[in-house]
């Protein structure tokens, strides 16, 4: 029998009104969900794609390269910093970059998850205290999208700080991954 053809054999006389109503049934519902195309396959270097943008976000903010920084999002990206209102669009949001990067990010990846053109990581962050301001961690989400020409753009880029319940969790956090 070929894929998403119906098997005409349990439709014969012997079968009453009923069973063959359902049977005929049965047969649509097991033929639509056969039918169905499965999971996008994984692209093994999906992962590695984002990571590395991961590794450039890391880069341009130590580097304090706003305009490195505002290229990993794209145009319609949105940004949503603690305590500030979203920031949509590349634009918008390379003008809050702007006012300033923290220098010495670290950064933790606890997941990565890829499935087709999307993609989002989950980890922990690490700010070294300045002069100005002191020590600062916490949890952070990126979304991202692949684009047209393949690259991989942050498309929704949200962190905030951890409390003091997750100080301990904090001093056994690993050892960053992306640096």
């Amino acid at each position: 029998m070929r894929a998403c053809q119906a098997d005409r054999r349990m439709t014969t006389p012997k079968y009453s009104k009923n069973s063959a109503r359902m049977t005929g049934f049965a047969l649509c519902a097991g033929v639509l969900v056969g039918c169905t195309p499965g999971p996008p396959r994984a692209d093994p270097g999906a992962r590695q794609a984002i990571e590395a943008a991961v590794r450039g976000y890391v880069a341009a903010t130590n580097d304090g390269d706003v305009e490195a920084l505002a290229d990993l999002y794209a145009e319609d990206a949105m940004l949503l910093p603690p305590d500030h209102e979203p920031v949509r669009g590349r634009k918008a949001i390379g003008a809050y970059w702007s006012q300033g990067t923290d220098r010495g990010l670290e950064v933790t990846t606890l997941a990565v998850e890829v499935t087709g053109d999307l993609g989002y990581l989950v980890g922990r962050y690490n700010l070294p205290a300045t002069e100005d301001e002191p020590a600062d961690s916490g949890k952070y989400v990126m979304c991202l999208k692949r684009q047209r020409d393949g690259s991989w753009k942050l498309t929704a880029d949200i962190w905030n700080q951890s409390g003091d319940a997750d100080a301990e969790d904090d001093a056994r956090a690993p050892a960053p991954s992306i640096s």
